[in-house]
This record gives structure tokens, sequence and C-alpha cells, in this order.
């Protein structure tokens, strides 16, 4: 990867993603961090729109043959 910096010489934002990563020998937390209950958003368009494409299979109708 070419190396380039910015006005100033300070690193672009992807060399300190970089810089940080545990395989360059950068110090990694993540084992520590707290968890979090996360839940899937509900009733997004795609959710929707795969219930109506599998209602739509689950119909006799629906078969064009």
């Amino acid at each position: 990867m070419k190396a380039t910096a910015t006005e100033h010489n300070k690193p672009s934002y992807w060399q300190l993603v970089f810089l940080q990563s545990k395989v360059n020998g950068a110090q990694y937390t993540g084992e520590e961090l707290p968890g979090r209950n996360w839940s899937w958003p509900q009733n997004t368009f795609l959710q929707r729109r795969l219930q109506k494409d599998k209602w739509l299979q689950a119909t006799p109708s629906a078969n064009l043959n």
C-alpha cells in the first residue's frame, strides 16, 4: 500500500486504522469491552419485501406454469 500523508505530515484515516490494528502490534482491548444487548431492526423494507415474496410463493395461484 502506498503511504500518503495529508497536510502537516499527519497520517491518513486508514493509516491510523492500520497502525492501531492488533496484527500490527497495537494493544487490543476488545475482550475487555462491556457487553451490550442489541436487537435487529424490525419491520424494515427488506424484511417486508421478503415476507411478501414468501407469501406469493406459497399461494398456488402464484404459479404461472
